[in-house]
């Protein structure tokens, strides 16, 4: 043991010494004020080169830690530049739900935070058990924000409601909804106001039918037997109102109308809804819901095209006087993105109320869209009362933290939610409050970049309970250079004499005009000359070293010329070019995995990922079970390396699962062990039981005719049901559990109770297997020739019949034959004269 505790802590002051040295390395290879400062807990020296009083050259950048160490001796404290993060308070009311006064429920309300950039660093040392104990980290921000459920917070509810003709039968039963809505909310809010709208779809082919007759009435109502109405997109049929009563009225007069598509217009008419503040009447500070009832599919973004429609959704409210949106033929159906992103801009939180067989679809589309939920509408529509008085508790009761940060700020949250001694843990959400509840977050902002446009390392950011308008207003100032940088401050001097009048003297550091160059502007030209002896140490760390530049550039007057790589993203740098930013180590071909930077040979990981190759997960909540029952990490048998527990031996006992809980072979788990016992005693089989009287089982077996499971029970008594397989192939099954007895109550004795009856596979029947494939083998080659029998009969029948068709319709005709002579010649005599006849 001692041997293990000597080793530790060795391997951990190898592993804080080599932190150290890599970020003296970090901070040394930046050569001007500004990339200094973007490196964390590094400091800049400005002092001039001619009032430097220390031998050798000045390293002006360096860590924080060996500034304070070595104080004037390395700086004067007044030549130093390290800008700090800093916080200014600018409004700062406290929680309040008073009735008659607006409610505040977040504090503070305002700040001003000047924010130094600063990346994470993972170290790693190779080869080296404890390389995951040390992490450092950059430069962040911590501030609280303080959250309180206010009393008769104001609720807005808009019905959005699907009027084509397959909801004419639904109509009249939500428009009794007003009044019930209206008591069920009133129950959880005083300050309740309704409003409702309805929506067909785009009045054009194939959406609509554009036939004159059918514009005037697309469909017969078939309830009523009347026609409906005229086909339209969306209409705003009553603005939010506290005037409840009229909302039946309203909804009754509402016209149903129809269309020849399946789906419906309703992300248009979503759209409209939120965007049109002023004309549905959205108040400023109130928790603003929409409830969408349909019972057929949406139309998406695209789909337009399909009308001749091409342009975009431009997300801006087009209502006209009658409340008719205008634009229903001008512009196309919005997208799911644009939904959610006017959505959660407006803190508008939807409920899909869907009729019939749509809820799958409209559960994608929840899923796609923050803060909406879904629930399905029974034939009486009397469970939308319980539905949006249910969504709206779960709002209440609980809270999410959101911020519209920019990908360079990361913005992480921590809170112990109502557990006042409980764990700091890192979450954005709590839930089960109570009006007077009061909730900390524990906000930690850090910059991860600094951006190439001045003006965007200002900026503001919005912290808030999702849902609600109240937020913490951070105007943010990302510290990305120094002010000695900028002409007409005391640190910047324009053709300096400590530049030989060349340059201009930044920060301590000559920047040097066109055709000059080195440490005080004294070398002109570009090319490198013939170069002294001392001018070339000036190129080399130290006089141990032979390389010049580390191999890697030229020394010119003094200064070394970084080379060029053919690759112009790959590059040396540092005063001796001594680091590049291509030579770490590669996860899947990428450098640092694509998960970050190669500075000086090591990978300066994104936020939430390290390792040599920034691979691992930093984050421990991977590590620890999402039931609540454990929240150790690794549940106290392991380390979490990588976002995977990495579980601990002891005692020849080895822990294993996801989360270190399970433990095969703990004294606790004992099926194996017992298996051949109970087999014996109970079964008669087993290797136990081949003398026939099971001398080896030396614990209490009870013979039941079925054990009984009780999982509560059995946790608290600690019982453990065993289902075995044994040797024959037979599965058995077996309680056990521990009680103590005996002098002092401390020896343990197994209570075994077992089943009488086994589970056996069935013999196969080999005779009946062979007997039926033979027979099954009889038969298809039977139905097999039978069917080629058919097949060429049918054949030759069609042929016969074919061939009588043909000779049918031949037609036969008679002529001389020229080869035909006949059988008989007939020959004259010549001396032959008959007798004439006078």
């Amino acid at each position: 043991m001692t041997r293990w505790i000597f080793l530790f802590w060795i391997q951990l002051f190898t592993v804080v010494l080599c932190e150290y040295k890599d970020s003296e390395s970090f901070c040394a290879a930046q050569q001007t004020c500004k990339y200094c400062l973007r490196t964390p807990r590094c400091v800049w020296c400005s002092t001039p080169v001619s009032n430097q009083n220390v031998s050798g050259p000045l390293v002006r950048c360096v860590t924080r830690q060996k500034f304070l160490n070595e104080g004037d001796h390395w700086c004067k404290k007044s030549d130093v530049i390290d800008a700090a993060s800093t916080m200014i308070l600018l409004e700062d009311q406290p929680l309040s739900s008073a009735k008659g006064r607006d409610p505040v429920q977040v504090q503070p309300q305002r700040v001003q935070l000047r924010l130094r950039r600063g990346k994470y660093h993972c170290f790693y040392l190779k080869d080296i058990s404890c390389n995951r104990l040390v992490q450092s980290t950059g430069e962040e921000y911590r501030l609280t924000v303080k959250y309180s459920q206010a009393e008769d917070y104001p609720v807005d509810l808009y019905y959005l409601m699907d009027l084509s003709a397959s909801m004419e039968r639904h109509k009249d039963q939500l428009s009794k909804l007003g009044l019930q809505l209206a008591e069920a909310m009133r129950k959880l809010t005083s300050n309740f106001r309704l409003g409702f709208g309805s929506f067909v779809d785009k009045v054009e082919l194939p959406m609509t039918s554009t036939q004159p007759e059918k514009l005037k009435s697309p469909c017969t109502l078939s309830e009523t037997k009347k026609p409906c109405a005229s086909p339209y997109g969306y209409k705003n049929q009553m603005p939010l109102t506290e005037n409840l009563k009229s909302f039946k009225s309203r909804v009754q007069e509402a016209p149903v109308s129809g269309n020849l598509d399946s789906p419906e217009g309703g992300l248009d008419a979503m759209m409209q809804a939120m965007v049109c503040t002023k004309e549905i009447g959205w108040r400023q500070n109130a928790r603003r819901l929409i409830v969408f009832s349909t019972d057929a599919g949406y139309h998406i973004a695209g789909d337009g095209k399909l009308a001749g429609i091409i342009e975009p959704n431009d997300c801006l409210c087009h209502l006209d006087e009658k409340g008719f949106y205008t634009h229903s033929l001008l512009q196309d159906y919005p997208s799911v993105s644009q939904i959610n992103k006017i959505a959660r801009e407006r803190n508008i939180n939807i409920i899909f109320a869907v009729i019939g067989k749509k809820n799958s679809t409209y559960q994608s589309l929840s899923q796609r869209i923050s803060g909406s939920s879904i629930g399905t509408i029974e034939r009486n529509s009397q469970n939308v009362v319980a539905l949006v008085s249910g969504e709206y508790e779960k709002l209440v009761n609980s809270i999410t933290m959101t911020d519209d940060a920019p990908k360079t700020i990361d913005v992480k949250y921590f809170s112990r939610c109502l557990e006042e001694n409980g764990e700091l843990k890192e979450r954005r959400e709590c839930g089960g409050l109570r009006v007077g509840n009061i909730v900390e977050f524990e906000v930690t902002l850090q910059a991860t970049e600094c951006s190439a446009n001045s003006n965007e390392s200002q900026t503001i950011i919005h912290i808030k309970p999702r849902g609600l308008n109240e937020s913490l207003t951070v105007d943010l100032n990302i510290i990305c250079d120094c002010p000695c940088e900028h002409p007409g401050h005391p640190g910047y001097v324009a053709d300096s004499e400590d530049c030989r009048g060349n340059g201009s003297l930044v920060c301590g550091v000559c920047s040097c005009n066109y055709g000059f160059y080195g440490k005080q502007c004294e070398c002109e030209g570009n090319e490198a000359g013939a170069e002294s002896t001392a001018a070339m140490a000036d190129c080399k760390p130290d006089n141990e070293t032979t390389e010049i530049c580390s191999g890697h550039g030229t020394c010119k007057c003094g200064v070394c010329d970084c080379a060029k790589r053919p690759n112009p993203q790959e590059v040396f740098y540092g005063k001796y070019c001594e680091c590049d930013n291509f030579s770490c180590k590669r996860s899947g071909g990428l450098v640092c995995g694509g998960r970050g930077k190669c500075e000086c040979g090591t990978c300066n990981c994104l936020p939430g990922w390290g390792g040599e190759t920034c691979d691992c997960k930093e984050t421990n909540s991977t590590c620890m079970a999402s039931n609540g029952e454990n929240t150790e990490i690794c549940s106290g048998r392991g380390d979490c390396v990588c976002g995977s527990c990495l579980c601990h031996e002891k005692d020849n006992i080895r822990y294993s699962g996801q989360y270190c809980e399970e433990c095969p072979i703990c004294p606790g788990q004992r099926c194996e062990e017992l298996k051949n016992c109970v087999e014996c005693v109970v079964h008669n089989a087993g290797p136990y039981a081949e003398g026939g009287k099971c001398d080896q089982c030396l614990h209490q077996i009870d013979i039941v005719k079925k054990v009984e499971e009780d999982p509560e029970k059995d946790q608290d008594t600690g019982a453990h049901v065993c289902r075995i397989t044994g040797d024959t192939g037979c599965t058995f099954v077996f309680k056990y559990e521990y009680y103590r007895g005996g002098s002092g109550g401390d020896i343990k004795i197994f209570n075994i109770i077992a089943e009488k009856e086994r589970t056996c596979p069935k013999p196969i029947n080999v005779v009946g297997v062979a007997v039926g494939l033979i027979v099954s083998t009889v038969i298809i080659g039977f139905l097999i020739l039978l069917v080629w029998k058919i097949l060429t009969m049918i054949h030759d029948k069609r042929e016969f019949a074919k061939f009588e068709k043909e000779r049918a319709m031949a037609i036969w005709r008679t002529g001389a034959n020229p080869l035909y002579k006949q059988a008989t010649s007939t020959f004259n005599n010549p001396t032959f004269q008959a007798d004439n006849k006078n």
